[in-house]
C-alpha cells in the first residue's frame, strides 16, 4: 500500500504544477484571481487491527483568492476597475448571466455597453431610488442611444439675489450692461430664459422703491407690450434688518401658456441694506435649448453622467454591481468570467459604494492578483515534491522486484 502514497503524491503535485502554471500564464490577465489547492492526507484502515496506515495525499478543493489586484491607469473612458467587493454583471446573447472583474468595456453600433466578448453590461437606463435596486429582474443592458438627444427645457424657475439700497430714491434703475445699480429712476436687469420651443428670450426684472422697507418688482417680456408674454408685478416687504419677509417666492403668470411656463421667481436671498452700492449679486435659471450628447463620465457610484452641447449635464444610466456571500464558490469560466452556484449563495445587487459594495474607478483596470515571486517558489516546491515522490516510487519498485526475484 505504501506505493499508493507515492503515486498519490505524483498525481497531486502534477495537479499542483498545473494550477501554478495557470496562475503564471494569467499574470497579465485583467481581473484574474489566482487559485491554490487545499491538500488533505489519506489513511487506510486494516480489517485485522485498529491501526491506520498513511495512504497518501489528495486535493480537497481549489480555492480562489479574491484579494484586489492593483489598479492600472489607462486613460480610457470605458475602462473600469472595482475597488474592494463586487462584480460587473454581464448578459450573453443566450440570456445567461455571468460575472466579471474585467472592466474593459466598449460601445457597440447600437450604443450598448459591452465587454470584449460582446456581452452586455447590465444596470439601469434611468435613475431610480435606491430601493428599486433589489431584484435581478430590474436590470437591463445599459444602452446610451436613448440619451443621444437632450430635449429642450423651458424655464420654470429663476433664482435672483439682489442687494437693494435702503436709502435709494423712488424709481431708479439697474444698469443692464454691468448689473450694477445706478442712480436713475428704476433698477432693472435683463435675464435670458427659454420658452417651450427651446428658444432663448429675454425678460426684464425691475425694482422700484415704493416706501420705507417696501419695493415693487416688475417682470416683463418683450412681448408684454402687445398684451402677450409675461407682465407681472409684486410688492416686497423687508424688516428693519433688511431681510425679505414677504413674497420670497413669486409665481409669474404667462399670458401665453402655449409658449411660456409659469415661472417661479425665487428672491429668498435678496436683501435691503444701507450704506452699500445697489447690486445684482447673482442669478440663474433652469431652462436650456436642445442638446446633443458630447461625452460621458462614470462616477465612483456607477452613475453615468452625460455632457451635452448645451452645456448641460444629465444622469443617463446606472451601473450596478453584484456580490455573493461566498464568492470563492463561484464557477470560473473562460473569458475572465464566473457563474453563480448554489454554494456561492444568493446574488445581491446594489450601488457601488453602498451597503458593502466597492466603488468604481474610471479610466483604470484591475490587474491580475497573481504574485509571480510566490508562484515561482511554489513551482520549485511542487517540482521537488514530484521528484521526491518519483524517487519513493522507484524505491518501492526496486523492493518489489527484489521480492519477486527471491528463489
Amino acid at each position: 500500500m505504501s506505493s499508493m502514497g507515492a503515486i498519490s503524491g505524483l498525481l497531486v503535485n502534477n495537479d499542483y504544477i498545473d494550477i501554478i502554471s495557470n496562475n503564471i500564464a494569467n499574470a497579465s490577465t485583467i481581473g484574474y484571481k489566482s487559485s491554490k489547492p487545499i491538500f488533505f492526507d489519506m489513511f487506510s484502515h486494516s480489517f485485522y487491527s485498529n491501526t491506520t496506515n498513511g495512504y497518501g495525499v489528495g486535493i480537497s478543493n481549489i480555492i480562489q483568492n479574491f484579494n484586489n489586484g492593483m489598479l492600472v491607469e489607462t486613460g480610457r473612458d470605458l475602462d473600469l476597475g472595482i475597488v474592494k467587493d463586487g462584480f460587473f454583471r454581464v448578459l450573453d446573447a443566450q440570456g445567461h448571466i455571468h460575472y466579471t472583474r474585467d472592466g474593459q468595456f466598449l460601445l457597440d453600433k447600437n450604443q450598448n455597453i459591452i465587454n470584449m466578448q460582446g456581452m452586455y453590461l447590465t444596470g439601469q437606463n434611468k435613475i431610480y431610488s435606491k430601493n428599486f435596486f433589489n431584484s435581478p429582474s430590474s436590470l437591463e443592458p445599459i444602452n446610451l442611444k436613448h440619451a443621444h438627444i437632450l430635449k429642450e427645457k423651458s424655464t420654470s424657475e429663476i433664482k435672483l439675489k439682489a442687494i437693494l439700497n435702503r436709502n435709494a430714491n423712488v424709481m431708479t434703475q439697474i444698469d443692464s450692461s454691468d448689473n450694477q445699480f445706478s442712480n436713475t429712476e428704476e433698477y432693472m436687469t435683463h435675464i435670458s430664459i427659454y420658452n417651450k420651443d427651446g428658444e432663448k428670450e429675454q425678460i426684464n426684472i425691475a425694482f422700484n422703491k415704493k416706501d420705507k422697507n417696501k419695493w415693487q418688482v416688475h417682470v416683463t417680456s418683450n412681448e408684454s407690450e402687445n398684451e402677450k408674454g409675461i407682465n407681472d408685478s409684486f410688492d416686497l416687504i423687508f424688516n428693519s434688518d433688511g431681510e425679505l419677509i414677504s413674497n420670497k417666492s413669486l409665481n409669474i403668470q404667462s399670458k401665453d401658456p402655449k409658449k411660456y411656463e409659469n415661472i417661479t421667481l425665487d428672491l429668498t436671498d435678496t436683501m435691503e441694506q444701507s450704506d452699500t452700492n445697489n447690486s445684482l449679486e447673482e442669478h440663474s435659471q433652469n431652462g436650456y435649448p436642445q442638446g446633443v450628447l458630447q461625452s460621458f463620465n462614470i462616477f465612483p457610484n456607477g452613475e453615468i453622467v452625460g455632457t451635452y452641447s448645451n452645456e448641460q449635464k444629465q444622469k443617463i444610466g446606472q451601473i450596478l454591481l453584484s456580490k455573493f456571500v461566498n464568492p470563492e464558490k463561484l464557477q470560473p469560466e473562460s473569458g475572465n468570467l464566473w457563474s453563480a452556484t448554489l454554494e456561492s449563495g444568493e446574488e445581491k445587487i446594489g450601488i457601488a459604494g453602498d451597503q458593502g459594495f466597492g466603488i468604481l474607478s474610471e479610466k483604470t483596470l484591475e490587474a491580475s492578483n497573481v504574485d509571480l515571486n510566490k508562484e515561482l517558489i511554489n513551482m520549485i516546491i511542487a517540482q521537488r515534491n514530484y521528484q521526491s515522490n518519483a524517487q519513493s516510487f522507484k524505491t518501492e519498485d526496486k523492493i518489489i522486484n527484489t521480492l519477486i526475484n527471491l528463489r
